[in-house]
């Protein structure tokens, strides 16, 4: 008997000894987020708008990790046929739809195939494939990127090319969808990695662009991205960075595009 209290009396001690060093360990060293995507900014002159497309994929849950992470608001353009053909991808979904600051918008069902040309010479086949989508992530949002295509349609504000926007404007007509392009791109390679990884170089060209006036809309920017590039650790950071930079700059807000104004 005295030597199962002592056996317990020694377990004890180990227990308290390693949660007082995780503990420690929790303190010194957790990375901490600054949240400051949420605070108040009475005076800010330029809207970003943070995107990216094609999930979900494997790259998806590393970018839903870094929207939570850094509280930021994030538009994400979905396409249901990757994850038809592979169950897996389900998770990534699910993450997306439960993430507090993630808008998932439509980016159509096949995306196009990659068959762009094809694809836009059937505005109805078009409407039709976004439907789909629409019903098989069920998406509520209303607000759409065209595959392939740098395409507005918000009402009577349109540009892009002239078969793609046929499509959007039916689909803007039929169902009240608004499709949105983009101003910026942080490009990848074919093996995902991010072909810049100047977070301050991007922020700087972002700036630039704001100051000029050469956006789609006048003192409001639309930055694009893809999921898959998140498998790339350099993506992260790098993206990481640059959600910092454009949280501290106090001429700059970051919303979804839901507010994005005319």
């Amino acid at each position: 008997m005295k030597i199962n209290k002592k056996i317990l009396i020694v377990a004890a001690l180990i227990f308290l000894i390693v949660d007082c060093a995780l503990l420690s360990y929790k303190i010194l060293f957790k990375k901490e987020y600054p949240h400051r995507v949420h605070k108040p900014k009475i005076d800010y002159k330029y809207s970003v708008f943070l995107t990216s497309d094609d999930g979900p994929l494997v790259g998806s849950k590393y970018l839903d990790q870094i929207v939570r992470d850094y509280e930021v608001p994030f538009t994400i353009f979905l396409v249901g046929k990757p994850m038809s053909s592979d169950k897996k991808l389900m998770t990534n979904l699910l993450r997306y739809k439960s993430n507090p600051y993630a808008l998932l918008a439509n980016h159509s069902f096949t995306h196009a195939n990659f068959h762009y040309k094809k694809f836009y010479s059937d505005p109805k086949g078009v409407e039709k494939d976004f439907i789909k989508n629409e019903k098989y992530l069920k998406l509520t949002s209303k607000i759409g990127r065209l595959p392939g295509r740098n395409v507005y349609s918000i009402g009577d504000v349109t540009k892009g090319e002239p078969n793609a926007l046929k499509a959007a404007k039916l689909l803007s007509k039929d169902r009240d969808y608004k499709f949105y392009g983009w101003d910026y791109e942080l490009r990848h390679s074919s093996d995902a990695k991010i072909t810049e990884s100047s977070a301050i170089k991007h922020y700087n060209r972002i700036k630039e662009l704001l100051k000029s006036g050469k956006t789609f809309r006048k003192n409001e920017i639309i930055i694009l991205m893809h999921d898959q590039m998140f498998t790339s650790l350099e993506s992260q950071e790098t993206l990481g960075e640059l959600i910092l930079l454009l949280q501290d700059d106090e001429e700059i807000k970051l919303k979804t595009l839901k507010e994005y104004k005319l």
